[in-house]
């Protein structure tokens, strides 16, 4: 691994180019205060309770993927601002742009998938942490097919629709292993995900692999089947909120407030569920209607449930898995220090 990514993961409904000059960057998200792309431009209050004094401003990236929600309902509310944190949340159309941005410093704070994480650190060397465990999918990532291809074995040969590089692909290698296949076993068609669907649906493809809100649009407009699913690989797509690790290094509080924020916001949510699906579907682009079938595809994480699975080991060992995965793939050019990366407690 990345429910509202365009992760919902309505990528076709913001603009496909990334942006690689904090001018740009800010022009591509429509506009604003230049000062949110400076790194620390102001100092913030202690990292517990209420804000008081200046507040620290940077940009935080997310893409249409509903997993990032409950950061849009931040910004809607002020609830960034109570906690000392002008924070701009700028939308990217793909997982290569986000990652470019992140990489180039025009964002302090990257909302990615676990395994994007991992190759961030292992290919490119980046020093980052994972400070905020978001959500894990269930059903909201799927592998789809229709007609005579019934099961992962079925695959063999067929052509398979997926987005190279994001959890769609990791999804289809952990269905492809536990069925003793491969990934030479299938023909390979790269495709954004919010085609993937559409190609299957036509013929052009025989499975595509898939997200929310993808997956319902698709189940909608003719009679396909899952195959796999995210339920069937607990741990394995999952979502963090990382920062750079010499920004964190440097405003250190910035951790436990995003975590009150990303709190307060959930429970807001649960208790103001109209309100919050209203935000959700204005940013994303999906019909209020339609979020809460894609909603039960996920399970969001609070703080409590954060630690809950940091103590057990739970995390860690999902996380070991994705990195045995991605090394299988020959796609992470060296080991990560998982224990030193993530920093969720």
């Amino acid at each position: 691994m990345q429910m509202m990514k365009t992760k919902t993961k309505t990528k076709t409904l913001f603009l496909a180019a990334m942006c690689l000059t904090v001018g740009m960057l800010t022009a591509c998200s429509g506009g604003g205060n230049d000062s949110n792309a400076q790194s620390g431009a102001s100092a913030s209050s202690g990292a517990g309770g209420a804000a008081t004094g200046e507040p620290l401003s940077f940009n935080m990236g997310v893409e249409p993927w509903v997993g990032y929600a409950p950061w849009w309902i931040a910004a809607d509310q002020g609830i960034f601002k109570k906690y000392g944190l002008d924070v701009k949340v700028v939308n990217f159309n793909q997982d290569s742009d986000i990652n470019a941005a992140f990489a180039s410093d025009n964002i302090k704070v990257a909302n990615i998938a676990t395994h994007t994480a991992i190759k961030m650190v292992g290919n490119n060397g980046l020093s980052l942490n994972g400070i905020v465990l978001l959500d894990q999918s269930k059903k909201a990532d799927a592998i789809l097919s229709k007609g005579n291809v019934k099961s992962i074995a079925d695959l063999k040969g067929k052509k398979v629709a997926f987005e190279e590089g994001t959890t769609s692909d990791l999804l289809l290698r952990e269905a492809l292993k536990e069925n003793n296949m491969t990934i030479d076993d299938v023909q390979v068609v790269y495709m954004p995900a919010s085609d993937a669907g559409l190609a299957l649906l036509s013929g052009k493809v025989d499975a595509a692999v898939t997200y929310e809100p993808y997956i319902s649009t698709v189940k909608s407009k003719g009679e396909v089947q899952i195959l796999f699913s995210g339920e069937n690989a607990p741990g394995l797509i999952s979502d963090l909120a990382v920062i750079k690790s010499d920004y964190l290094t440097a405003h250190p509080e910035v951790k436990d407030k995003l975590k009150q924020v990303w709190d307060e916001t959930m429970a807001y949510w649960n208790s103001n569920k109209e309100a919050g699906n209203k935000i959700i579907a204005e940013k994303s682009g999906i019909d209020v209607a339609d979020l809460p079938v894609i909603l039960e595809g996920l399970n969001y994480y609070t703080s409590p449930d954060q630690e809950k699975l940091a103590d057990s080991g739970e995390f860690l060992q999902a996380a070991k898995n994705i990195q045995d995965i991605l090394a299988n793939q020959k796609v992470l050019n060296k080991q990560v220090d998982l224990e030193q990366m993530f920093q969720l407690k």
